[in-house]
């Protein structure tokens, strides 16, 4: 069994050695709900029981469920390779897909694992996270060794946006998420991602952004800021 804390002070420790500024360490702190994280001048609560997420969660219609699912209903397993604070991921569990998360950076996969343990009994949200398969590697080392197999109908990727001087500020769990990690071989994943993903590719963008790459979404879904390109690979 991995021990989530031994985890989380592993990686706290890593990280005072090799930044002595105040402003960069980190404190967590785990409690039955969730874990209280804080950054310098951030200061985040990560809970699935947080009731503006709950809220969310079952608001109909939402355009990530919709670029992540067919008219077919043939999507029944999606690979998140950016899985983050893991809220995307456990909204496409909670609408009955079987989810596998990656999460690149140990501090947060541990920090979101425990999350998901917090609430794996609650009588609302235990089959959502019995759905959910949470492990810490990359994207593109995780498809690697898939050696092509197409295990997956739908791939989901959410990069971290690049900071523009005319956006708006990102959000306090954003703003952390940058903070402690970064892009790695997102281009690499995504390229991966379009040889093995059975049905389509899904790659969250800024809304007035450029596609990711020369190949043209067959699909989009605009929301206010973001939008979601969704790339058929059945179509192949």
């Amino acid at each position: 069994m991995i021990c989530l804390s031994s985890i989380i002070e592993e990686e706290l420790k890593k990280s005072f050695e090799s930044d002595l500024d105040a402003n960069s360490s980190y404190r967590i702190d785990l409690g039955s709900e969730g874990a209280s994280v804080r950054g310098g001048q951030l200061n985040i609560n990560h809970s699935f029981l947080d009731p503006q997420f709950l809220k969310r969660l079952i608001q109909p219609n939402q355009l990530l469920l919709k670029a992540c699912s067919n008219k077919q209903r043939s999507i029944k397993t999606v690979l998140d390779l950016t899985g983050g604070w893991g809220m995307d991921s456990f909204m496409i569990a909670h609408n009955g897909r079987a989810v596998t998360m990656l999460e690149q950076n140990r501090l947060i996969y541990a920090i979101t694992a425990h999350s998901l343990k917090c609430v794996e009994t609650h009588p609302k949200l235990a089959q959502t996270v019995a759905r959910i398969n949470c492990l810490n590697t990359t994207g593109s080392d995780y498809l690697a060794s898939l050696e092509n197999a197409k295990q997956f109908d739908c791939i989901y990727l959410d990069p971290m946006f690049p900071s523009h001087k005319s956006s708006a500020k990102p959000s306090k769990e954003m703003q952390l998420l940058q903070q402690m990690t970064s892009n790695v071989d997102i281009e690499l994943a995504f390229n991966l991602a379009l040889k093995q993903a059975k049905n389509r590719v899904v790659m969250k963008r800024p809304l007035k952004s450029p596609a990711f790459s020369d190949r043209q979404p067959n699909l989009v879904y605009r929301e206010k800021s973001v939008r979601f390109d969704v790339y058929l690979t059945a179509l192949n």
